[in-house]
């Protein structure tokens, strides 16, 4: 409703971790090139062992910052864009408008109590100060709208579901939210991730391997494909060098936990909220990987030899499409699928209308179904000055695909033709100067574009 508060709850990058002033968490190609000692960039980085749900000993603090205003890019977890402006994007008073930072490298559990202070907090001043005349009903029935960004949904639902937030909660847009896990998280906590030399995929490994909120980021769906007992889930199969059973197990528990607390509360009669699940469908997306005795862990892709179904294999780029949806659902929520990539759910013009609708309590606009299929593939990571490759599927020749890398203002500083390379699919080679670029594919004859970043060292 128009006299709702709207609280924002960015993901993984969303939020700016500082120490004495230095945003620490800065992995643009300039401040990775001043790390000659990766192994002292890990002490800095990482966080304690055995931390769980608790809070960094002082010497691995960060101080949390403003939420990110620019591009973002953790490799193989995607990009994250910037929050500026939100309130005049989103149509509303800036008032009305709180965004919730917090250190996303905490267990989601921990990060989800202190949304619950945040939000008693922010509600009630919004309920005391808001203007009578314009929001009449804000002091008495003003509840609270979330839009979540990627993680940031995870949050939101075991603060609603565990922590009691229904009470407050009117609905919950979640965008790019895995659900039940994203392969990507493996590949960079075995020390996989896309794109980066090995020092660095080292480096990342590292670091996150410390952090409970990446572990709850694992698959809990039958990911693995395995020698002796087929299609199963990650527990079956441990150990997996690089992914410790503490994790895989805690993934699980926090997965439960969500999930048993909402059938509590549904069964005791706890209020509703609306649920909106917001998800990229049509994206070549790391779906499993292939696990044998003997055999190194092998990443599966649409090309690989592998019985899983053609449906499996497409998402928005990190997050595949059976992950974007909770395990259950109910009457109260809707699904709606976009041809959009990771990065750019949320600030895209379509999903932006959408959830202007849902802050000013309106229906969905009911929008005509997409014909096209065309999904785009591209690394996160690449070493500067060499090529890389960005492909199109489900394409068309008369479509005339163009690959543009742009700054992040959006100015275009190269453009190269997809030439076709099989069946539906297109492909470009390019090469880049050291940053973060913006990666976009457009159409010549028709309005079709699609953008992600890409992070060149």
């Amino acid at each position: 409703m128009k006299h709702d508060l709207v609280v924002v709850v960015p993901g993984i990058m969303g939020t700016t971790l500082t120490r004495e002033g230095v945003d620490v968490w800065d992995i643009s190609f300039q401040a990775l090139r001043g790390l000659a000692d990766p192994a002292a960039a890990v002490e800095r980085l990482r966080l304690q062992s055995g931390i769980g749900d608790g809070e960094p000993e002082d010497r691995y603090a960060l101080e949390v910052g403003e939420p990110i205003r620019t591009l973002r890019q953790l490799p193989d977890l995607g990009g994250h864009g910037g929050h500026g402006n939100l309130a005049k994007r989103l149509g509303i008073d800036p008032r009305r408008l709180a965004v919730f930072t917090y250190d996303w490298r905490l267990s989601n559990r921990n990060s989800a109590r202190k949304l619950k202070t945040f939000v008693e907090r922010h509600l009630s001043r919004w309920q005391e100060t808001a203007d009578p005349r314009h929001y009449p009903e804000a002091a008495r029935n003003a509840k609270v709208v979330f839009l979540c960004r990627s993680m940031g949904g995870l949050v939101v639902r075991y603060y609603l579901e565990a922590c009691g937030g229904r009470e407050v909660a009117r609905s919950v847009v979640t965008l790019g939210t895995p659900y039940q896990g994203s392969v990507k998280t493996m590949r960079m906590l075995t020390g996989h991730a896309s794109g980066l030399y090995r020092p660095w995929r080292s480096l990342i490994r590292d670091v996150c391997s410390t952090y409970p909120s990446m572990g709850q980021l694992l698959p809990t769906y039958d990911a693995v494909e395995n020698d002796i007992f087929g299609r199963v889930p990650l527990e079956v199969v441990m150990p997996i060098d690089g992914v410790s059973s503490e994790m895989v197990e805690d993934a699980s528990r926090f997965a439960d936990t969500i999930n048993t607390a909402m059938e509590k509360n549904e069964e005791a009669g706890a209020p509703s909220y609306e649920l909106v699940v917001v998800g990229g469908a049509r994206h070549p997306t790391a779906y499993g990987v292939r696990h044998g005795q003997g055999r190194p862990l092998t990443y599966l892709d649409r090309s690989s030899d592998s019985p899983w179904e053609a449906a499996d294999w497409f998402g928005d780029g990190t997050v595949p499409k059976r992950s974007a949806e909770p395990p259950a659902m109910d009457e109260k929520t809707r699904t709606l699928w976009y041809g959009y990539r990771h990065t750019y759910l949320f600030d895209a013009g379509p999903v932006m209308r959408q959830m202007r609708r849902m802050c000013d309590g309106q229906p969905l606009l009911q929008e005509l179904a997409d014909d096209d299929e065309t999904g785009i593939e591209l690394p996160d990571t690449v070493s500067a000055g060499e090529e890389f490759e960005v492909r199109a599927t489900r394409a068309d020749s008369a479509m005339k695909l163009v690959v543009q890398r742009l700054t992040e203002d959006g100015r275009i500083v190269a453009e190269v033709p997809m030439e076709r390379c099989g069946d539906g699919e297109f492909r470009a080679l390019l090469q880049t100067e050291p940053g973060l670029w913006i990666i976009r594919v457009a159409s010549k004859t028709s309005d079709y574009t699609c953008s992600d970043t890409v992070l060149a060292l």
